[in-house]
């Protein structure tokens, strides 16, 4: 196994640091703090972070660039999927237009996490809004396709807890999905139109059937199909193999992991975000840094644009 080296990059300790996107055109990595609605870029070649406020929004649940648009990206923000611009330099983004919400439908609940597929389409996730419930308690999410050109949502997925980490095998053609409160990672077949079926538990975290204190959040794959995911509250990213077999633990100087993503130049480098909002415990620097694990040996899979 090889060695790896996890250092801090230059950004803040974010209260929430969720989704991060790699964007091989600007050899950038976006991320968002989800609760305090800012968005966040690490530019490869400076090694400089630059945030903004997202005017508006009540959070940023995730951003993903818009294919083709220079500036322009979608962020969720409650039940609405939002079009901004951002220059990636300023103290602030601005709304351009709504692009889609789910309004009534998903009253009382939130995105969580989203990414898009190769073909250019979104898919995320609802959850239950922290105000509302206890989300590992309270099963009422659901997972949902966007088709941009009706700009509608189709629910894949319904008695969601926590809708997390996602991400696809493009070689199996197979599409992997984390429900935190379900402490379980299951793997579905994508038909033709995108939809998902035939689905199962592919790796089950419960110790002798009960649900532990830490849990799988954010995930992505390497090009070997090896899951990267992370483990809230247990300071750790798994490398989980195609047999479903853990085959590494990379520790992670923060215990709330929330997030992975490939990024840089070679795709080698895994980026790693973390939290410092209170859950349990109060959490100490640097909780809710990001970092980048280098050393090992893995190449990841390229991130997706979305199509509008």
């Amino acid at each position: 196994m090889a060695n790896y080296k996890v250092e801090e990059i230059p950004g803040p300790h974010v209260e929430l640091g969720e989704g991060p996107h790699w964007d091989d055109q600007t050899q950038s990595l976006y991320y968002v703090s989800l609760s305090e609605a800012t968005i966040h870029r690490l530019d490869h070649k400076s090694n400089k972070v630059y945030s903004a406020k997202v005017e508006g929004c009540t959070y940023a649940s995730f951003i993903i660039p818009v294919k083709d648009r220079s500036n322009e990206f979608i962020v969720g923000d409650g039940t609405r999927v939002v079009l901004i611009s951002w220059d990636g330099l300023s103290d602030r983004a601005n709304v351009l237009s709504c692009v889609a919400d789910l309004g009534q439908e998903a009253a009382g609940h939130r995105w969580n996490d989203g990414k898009v597929d190769s073909q250019g389409r979104l898919y995320a996730g609802m959850m239950i809004t922290e105000s509302g419930g206890n989300p590992f308690e309270v099963n009422t999410g659901k997972f949902y396709r966007f088709d941009a050109r009706s700009r509608t949502f189709f629910q894949q997925l319904s008695d969601i807890y926590i809708s997390n980490g996602l991400t696809w095998n493009e070689r199996t053609k197979k599409f992997y999905y984390v429900d935190s409160g379900a402490h379980d990672i299951k793997e579905y077949d994508v038909d033709k139109n995108g939809n998902l079926v035939s689905g199962k538990i592919f790796f089950d975290l419960k110790e002798n059937g009960k649900k532990t204190l830490h849990f799988f959040d954010g995930m992505t794959i390497d090009a070997e199909g090896n899951l990267f995911v992370a483990v809230f509250h247990k300071g750790k990213v798994f490398k989980i193999n195609p047999k479903g077999q853990v085959v590494q633990e990379i520790v992670i100087p923060a215990k709330q992991v929330t997030s992975v993503a490939f990024g840089g130049p070679k795709l080698d480098e895994l980026y790693v975000t973390t939290a410092k909002k209170l859950v349990l415990d109060p959490q100490n620097p640097p909780a809710g840094a990001t970092f980048k694990v280098t050393g090992l040996g893995v190449v990841g899979t390229p991130m997706n644009a979305v199509v509008l």
